[in-house]
């Protein structure tokens, strides 16, 4: 009777480091390299929208369609900041009377205002629709998935543990260079 348990019990770990951890391993590897592809995919979409210096929904709507080949569901946010100077004049018509004081003054605009520039509410598809940057802003994007990944759902089975669902999270951003229009 031992002998038989023995033998079942040395079946089962047998099936689990032949077949479910190297499989567990191959879908962390899948995450992995979806990381990567999310973060070229990322970098190609702010590197374009800083060098030409604004943003489309034809550009937009192709980002989204190339993560969402990976198979997962994103969350996209954008962020821009445009700095401005203002100069303290005792008379603004004399530059001579510059006080060498300024103030800096900063505007952040998130994603829910670049989306209603790009995809108004109110008004039909149009591909003329631009959202524009000054030189020396700052754009950024964060990328993170919203469902579960295949790997995460298997380690939930087998550690019997619960793992967070954002597990490919990746920002990027930089210095707008060029302002085209």
């Amino acid at each position: 009777m031992s002998e038989t348990l023995s033998k079942i019990i040395a079946l089962i770990i047998a099936v689990f480091l032949l077949y479910i951890f190297p499989v567990e391993n191959m879908l962390t590897r899948k995450d992995d390299i979806t990381r990567v592809f999310v973060l070229n995919e990322t970098a190609e979409f702010v590197d374009s929208v800083r060098n030409l210096g604004y943003v489309t929904p034809l550009m937009y709507l192709q980002f989204a369609q190339a993560l969402s080949a990976t198979g997962n569901n994103y969350d996209i946010y954008m962020e821009h900041r445009h700095g401005k100077v203002d100069p303290y004049y005792i008379d603004p018509v004399d530059i001579t009377s510059f006080q060498h004081n300024y103030k800096v003054s900063r505007i952040t605009v998130y994603t829910e205002d670049i989306m209603e520039v790009l995809f108004p509410v109110a008004a039909p598809a149009s591909e003329d629709r631009y959202y524009f940057f000054s030189k020396g802003d700052y754009f950024s994007v964060r990328v993170t998935n919203r469902n579960k990944t295949t790997a995460a759902k298997v380690q939930e089975f087998l550690y019997m543990i619960s793992v967070p669902a954002k597990r490919i999270i990746v920002n990027y951003g930089g210095m707008v260079r060029d302002e085209t229009y």
